[in-house]
């Protein structure tokens, strides 16, 4: 299990990106931005980026290949989604701390980037706890499985 106080850690140079899951299919990380710190302008290339504020304020601008452009903030709580072939840029304008959470599928393919932040963190995650309801829900979505069955990764 990972909790996030353990991953809340903020770098003064940049914003820290720290690794919660990497497999085959899904990247998960949290990122920590102090205040004024922001992203290049970028894509990610096949991957879609989905992402949760968790702490703070989130502001966006995506970049559409049309030439639109839309901008806002998000905040605690609200779920934002960079599809492929979109490309944006993630700020944190605002004078407080801002911790998100971003999910790509399939996981980021760094060369694509042009820049590579790496991970804050050397975190080896060796087995994940499934809440009772996950795992009442695995069961219940795939009737083949054993009742015995292992569900860690």
């Amino acid at each position: 299990m990972v909790n996030l106080r353990d991953l809340k850690h903020f770098q003064q140079n940049q914003y820290a990106r720290h690794l919660v899951l990497r497999t085959d299919n899904v990247e998960i990380i949290v990122v920590c931005w102090l205040p004024g710190q922001c992203s290049p302008v970028h894509g990610h290339g096949p991957s879609d980026a989905v992402m949760v504020i968790l702490e703070g304020k989130m502001s966006f601008t995506n970049f559409y290949p049309d030439g639109r452009k839309v901008s806002g903030i998000w905040e605690p709580g609200d779920i934002g989604h960079a599809p492929v072939g979109v490309k944006h840029q993630i700020a944190n304008y605002s004078d407080e701390e801002l911790v998100t959470l971003h999910i790509y599928s399939p996981p980021l393919q760094t060369e694509l980037q042009g820049f590579d932040l790496g991970y804050a963190n050397e975190v080896q995650i060796e087995e994940i706890q499934l809440s009772q309801d996950v795992i009442r829900y695995i069961r219940a979505a795939s009737p083949f499985l054993p009742s015995d069955a292992n569900y860690s990764i």
